[in-house]
């Protein structure tokens, strides 16, 4: 099996069916593999050790080779280091963090069931399209205080950002749109604050000064799609799990202590985020391989989560494996910053789920579901029937 760097292509971000075995192959043979991608050379890592030593040494491995995201999104914590970093994300970070949270979980179930409340009572329904994309979405929107009827605008601006690899005009449309929506609800919280992230935004400051509205937009037009992006696959990924082996949905049923673990296990076995990147601020050694100062680390999280010599049967589901050290959140300094919030949209859908629709199932009579992507990874469509 020949790899390069056209397997990672980005024709291949949303529809690349299955890339665990060029993973594999990867781990086995070329663990370090220059490729030429997007344009760039970077330096490959597939070890589950590897890949941890670049997340863990923030001090060695900068957030700079993000900057391309930055055309979309504008300047953001994802690509600021050291001092930078710090600053910005400490004026949101109590939003994210579990006390943060206090207080969150009964309107994030109200959203969630009138969510439900739309097709429960059908005998059939596609998760995905009904239930997945809409949830963390709202979640998001309502955190960040966007009108309830602005809902479904902002979902389609999401999907549309975060794929700007794929179609840049397109992507960069969107962020515009965004752009000019937010500025006058940034401009009212200024005058009126309220009890969301845009007002807590708009009244922090870094370094005695407070943040500009372009950086406010900057932040939110992150926010906004990443947050709702990553969860709404994880939930995907969980309900393809525990529904393609449905004794494994019966456990659940019968034992919600197995909820965080199911949570746990498919942010190991299918992540949402494939790879990261970042930039050697120096040059560095992995088995061998120099790679030079300033050269581009592709971390593969996905391959780490599945490597052989870290975990035992890597590429099974198992409820039962409790591997809570899995990659999918990065560590360090660029630790996910939502990672409390994901767990609990996670939480409150598998819950609901189990409780609301016990008889859940994929439906025998559509096509398969199948995980695809190669940044990103989740169900397309996840067609059930209800009862």
């Amino acid at each position: 099996m020949e790899i390069s760097g056209a397997d990672f292509s980005p024709e291949f971000m949303f529809d690349h069916p299955d890339p665990y075995p060029m993973f594999a192959m990867l781990r086995q043979s070329q663990p370090v593999m220059r490729a030429e991608f997007m344009n760039r050379i970077a330096w490959v890592l597939t070890k589950y050790d590897d890949c941890f030593a670049v997340l863990k040494d923030s001090d060695t491995y900068s957030s700079r080779s993000n900057a391309e995201v930055g055309k979309i999104m504008g300047r953001t914590v994802i690509e600021m280091d050291a001092k930078e970093h710090t600053r910005h994300r400490a004026l949101v970070q109590r939003v994210f963090v579990p006390k943060g949270l206090d207080g969150l979980e009964p309107a994030l179930e109200q959203i969630l069931h009138q969510i439900l409340d739309r097709f429960v009572c059908d005998r059939r329904a596609d998760l995905v399209a009904q239930f997945t994309e809409r949830f963390p979405v709202q979640v998001m929107a309502h955190m960040v205080g966007i009108p309830r009827a602005d809902y479904p605008q902002f979902q389609k601006w999401a999907i549309d950002i975060v794929g700007f690899a794929r179609d840049y005009p397109r992507g960069h449309a969107a962020a515009a749109a965004v752009r000019e929506y937010l500025l006058p609800i940034i401009a009212e919280r200024r005058r009126r604050p309220a009890d969301d992230v845009i007002s807590t935004l708009v009244a922090g400051t870094v370094d005695g000064q407070g943040l500009s509205d372009e950086d406010v937009v900057s932040f939110l037009r992150l926010l906004i799609p990443a947050g709702a992006e990553t969860t709404f696959r994880l939930i995907g990924n969980m309900l393809f799990a525990l529904l393609i082996q449905r004794e494994r949905w019966e456990r659940v049923r019968a034992d919600r202590s197995l909820v965080p673990w199911a949570i746990e296990e498919t942010l190991r076995w299918e992540t949402s985020v494939l790879m990261v990147s970042r930039q050697a601020n120096r040059e560095v050694e992995f088995r061998g391989v120099k790679i030079p100062a300033d050269g581009v680390v592709s971390v593969v999280v996905a391959s780490g989560n599945r490597d052989e010599e870290h975990y035992d049967r890597p590429d099974e589901f198992d409820l039962d494996r409790h591997a809570d050290d899995h990659l999918a959140f990065a560590f360090g300094r660029h630790h996910c910053l939502g990672y409390h919030l994901a767990r609990l949209e996670a939480r409150l859908a598998l819950t609901a789920l189990l409780d609301r629709l016990p008889d859940l199932r994929l439906d025998p009579a559509a096509p398969p579901p199948t995980i695809t992507g190669l940044a990103f990874r989740s169900p397309k469509s996840l067609p059930a029937l209800l009862c």
